[in-house]
């Protein structure tokens, strides 16, 4: 009896201790330091792992060494994806509706909502940020050190040089004549001794020390570090010796000069994720990596991406400009896995407070849900079904070749409904040659109606709606709910105070914190 008791005692005592040690190891691998890196405009073929004849080692190993994103969409402009990210919430939550926050406009993401960096550092994460913001800057308050970044290095605006890190107003917006200035801010001072200095490796080495910084000042506390590069959004511009290796095997001059940003872009990647190896903290980082939207083809701001075989561009709800080319890597990642459940860009707010071991209470209610360990362990399933994709009300401009607004598209199932979805609409292969259309869509009122099966036609080339009226009756009357919750957008006209000659000639913020209502 006694040794029985003894040998239960045992055991229980046993159960303790391992139910103890999976609390402390679940906890240590809740908390990775987490590498969340943003690309600008990077298409779906311009990356190794999906065949493209651009080289992209870095990328590639730790894409094929973790997890991609197969089924993984984004918003077709920059700014809506990056608030989808960042708030875990639809942009029609907060009236951005609309193309992207412009410079120099009383427009950013409302006050109210709640930033990812926010909740990281209520379970003891050191937030610092690097590279574009876009998510409005007419106030200090809406900018990166006072939204939950302990840091920021970067620019506030859009696109800009990637030399001289100037820019214009509204980007083909109403603008302030003759408003162009700096946009590069080290914390909240106007850093203007990088002229000449390409932002690529620049944004890079600002990661390597912050890294370095963390490791000798905070190695017991985890480290999120947001990363959103410049490159490679347009204009094209690189240093020629990223070019030179592609003379001889592209021919088209913008695809070749595009290989050369995109190459320079891995390249610093890579020296990023050298960094932390050799301060120790690789084995405990979980990367993130995505683009913001689908590459610009044939029109819009083209500058030799590539979305093939998929159809569409940027600015479009065509998957070219909406499905988004991803992936999660790290030592708590399974290993050369395909994650195929449908996930959205509003997912990764969950999804990195989940792999934090924090939670979500507190924020706004929320359109994005936890995907972490089903996709750390590669599992089929997704916790949604539905994606919207966007509600624009502004009327297109004549005709669907011109994109860019007008547009709305959901997902629900195996159906992707899109309503004048926006062009350019070919497929487009590297060199931005295009294949014939085909296809027209159904009418319903004044807008064309499309219906497919991505699941079966990810290339979107057999249109469906016609068969299937219930399914386009039932997508359409679920799209409509969403508009009737659709928050009414802001004017995007570019106020004159916001000029950067009246502030030192660099963009700043203009409205006095006392009259910041939103």
């Amino acid at each position: 009896m006694g040794g029985r008791m003894t040998f239960t005692r045992f055991s229980a005592r046993l159960a303790i201790i391992f139910s103890l040690f999976h609390i402390a190891a679940s906890t240590s691998a809740a908390k990775p330091h987490i590498l969340f890196i943003v690309a600008d405009d990077l298409g779906w073929n311009d990356v190794g792992w999906h065949g493209s004849e651009i080289k992209t080692p870095v990328l590639d190993a730790l894409a094929t060494g973790g997890m991609t994103l197969e089924q993984y969409y984004v918003q077709p402009v920059c700014s809506p994806t990056r608030t989808s990210i960042l708030t875990g919430r639809y942009p029609i939550r907060y009236g951005l509706l609309h193309h992207v926050y412009p410079n120099g406009a009383r427009l950013a993401l409302p006050l109210n909502e709640t930033l990812l960096p926010q909740k990281l550092n209520e379970v003891g994460y050191r937030s610092h940020m690097i590279g574009k913001w876009h998510l409005g800057f007419y106030s200090w308050k809406h900018t990166p050190t006072y939204r939950g970044f302990e840091t920021f290095y970067g620019f506030l605006g859009g696109a800009e040089d990637y030399f001289k890190h100037s820019s214009g107003a509204g980007q083909s917006l109403p603008t302030v004549t003759g408003s162009s200035g700096l946009d590069l801010r080290n914390q909240t001072t106007a850093d203007f001794t990088k002229a000449g200095v390409y932002s690529t490796p620049l944004f890079a080495g600002e990661a390597q020390r912050i890294i370095r910084n963390h490791a000798a000042t905070s190695s017991g506390t985890p480290l999120f570090l947001y990363l959103a590069f410049q490159a490679v959004h347009s204009p094209q511009e690189v240093p020629q010796a990223y070019v030179d290796p592609y003379m001889k095997t592209i021919s088209d001059t913008n695809r070749r000069k595009f290989a050369g940003m995109v190459s320079c872009l891995d390249e610093a990647i890579g020296n990023v994720t050298t960094t932390m190896k050799e301060m120790g903290m690789w084995n405990k980082t979980l990367v993130i990596f995505t683009t913001d939207n689908g590459g610009p083809v044939h029109t819009f701001s083209a500058i030799g991406s590539s979305n093939w075989p998929l159809r569409g561009s940027k600015h479009t709800l065509w998957e070219g400009g909406v499905r988004g080319t991803a992936f999660f890597y790290g030592s708590m990642v399974k290993k050369g896995g395909k994650y195929a459940g449908l996930m959205h860009a509003t997912d990764m707010f969950a999804t990195v407070i989940s792999a934090a071991g924090g939670n979500t209470n507190g924020t706004l209610p929320l359109d994005g849900m936890d995907h972490y360990l089903r996709i750390i362990a590669g599992e089929v399933t997704s916790p949604r079904d539905e994606v919207l994709f966007n509600y624009d009300p502004y009327a297109p401009h004549g005709n669907s070749s011109s994109g860019c607004c007008g547009y709305a598209g959901l997902r629900q199932g195996e159906w992707k409904l899109l309503v004048d979805p926006g062009g350019p609409d070919g497929w487009y292969q590297p060199g931005n040659v295009s294949q014939s259309l085909g296809r027209e869509g159904v009418s319903s009122g004044n807008r064309t109606v499309y219906l497919f099966n991505p699941v079966t036609d990810p290339t979107e080339h057999h249109d469906v709606a016609k068969e299937n009226p219930d399914v386009v009756k039932k997508l359409m009357d679920r799209l409509n709910e969403y508009i009737k919750q659709a928050v009414p957008e802001g004017s995007q006209k570019t106020d004159p105070e916001s000029d950067p000659a009246k502030h030192g000639g660099a963009w700043t913020p203009w409205v006095k914190d006392i009259d910041v209502f939103e």
